[in-house]
């Protein structure tokens, strides 16, 4: 395995083959992705890294999706990666899809497990109630940790039960915990319903959603509406999963991940 920095950029890559990307959500971090890139088959060239102001890539954070677009363009061209398949997740979906929407040239397909899009306009009672403690927590109680420990247990959490974030090795917890205030503010701009549902509609490479039946709903619903306007796209049900498929089902979410990049190729 090999790593480095690009502009403030950790990566790690591996393997050999046509480049995919794998872009983390919110409040995650490159090394996340382990599980999947393990479970993954066939000769690829796997880039993981961490996005600005998260795990290793810690430093001025994003002003907001847009810089992380930016970013991922950056890093592509730099690597001699493109055009790769973008794998990704949760917020890290929304800057996947802007990505595309921005530069076709780059993106041959991507894969998106529950794209956390234009949450704002999927009203349910579970987001208040989530978000109005966390943000009090992190606002007035200046406790950043604590209230996006809260919000990461929402987010991760079962219908049956339990949630995905205190099932974590602690290593994950801990770097997720070091960059609360990054995924805080991440929250709270991924709040404005971005990039336009024209910006959807215009994206011509493959696309393959992946969508849980354990989750919080609100991303169900989020993930539906990304599968209505991006015209072709394909929405594949994974089983026993939450929000956070990728870590949740990871061997099932490879052979969804397989499945698409032989399809695209």
């Amino acid at each position: 395995m090999a790593s480095g920095t690009v502009d403030g950029l950790h990566y790690e890559e591996r393997g050999e083959g046509p480049p995919v990307l794998f872009l983390h959500g919110t409040g995650s971090y490159g090394a996340m992705w382990e599980w999947t890139i393990d479970a993954l088959p066939g000769a690829r060239r796997a880039i993981a890294y961490d996005r600005r102001g998260f795990g290793a890539s810690q430093g001025r954070l994003a002003r907001g999706p847009a810089e992380h677009v930016r970013d991922a363009a950056a890093l592509l061209r730099r690597l001699g990666a493109v055009p790769a398949d973008v794998v990704t997740q949760s917020g890290g979906a929304v800057i996947a899809l802007a990505l595309a929407a921005r530069h076709p040239e780059l993106v041959r397909s991507l894969v998106l497990a529950e794209p956390a899009y234009a949450v704002a306009l999927h009203p349910s009672p579970s987001v208040p109630r989530a978000m109005g403690p966390a943000l009090a927590r992190w606002l007035l109680r200046r406790d950043a940790v604590g209230a996006a420990e809260r919000y990461y247990r929402w987010a991760s959490r079962y219908t049956t039960g339990g949630n995905a974030y205190d099932r974590y090795p602690e290593e994950w917890r801990r770097t997720a915990r070091s960059h609360a205030v990054a995924g805080l503010r991440e929250v709270l701009q991924l709040t404005v319903p971005a990039p336009r549902p024209s910006a959807l509609r215009s994206i011509r490479c493959p696309v393959t959603l992946a969508i849980g039946d354990v989750g919080e709903p609100v991303f169900q619903r989020t993930t539906r509406r990304t599968h209505r306007l991006i015209a072709g796209s394909r929405l594949v049900p994974v089983q026993g999963a939450g929000h956070l498929i990728p870590t949740d089902q990871p061997q099932a979410f490879a052979a969804v991940v397989d499945e698409a990049l032989r399809a695209a190729a």
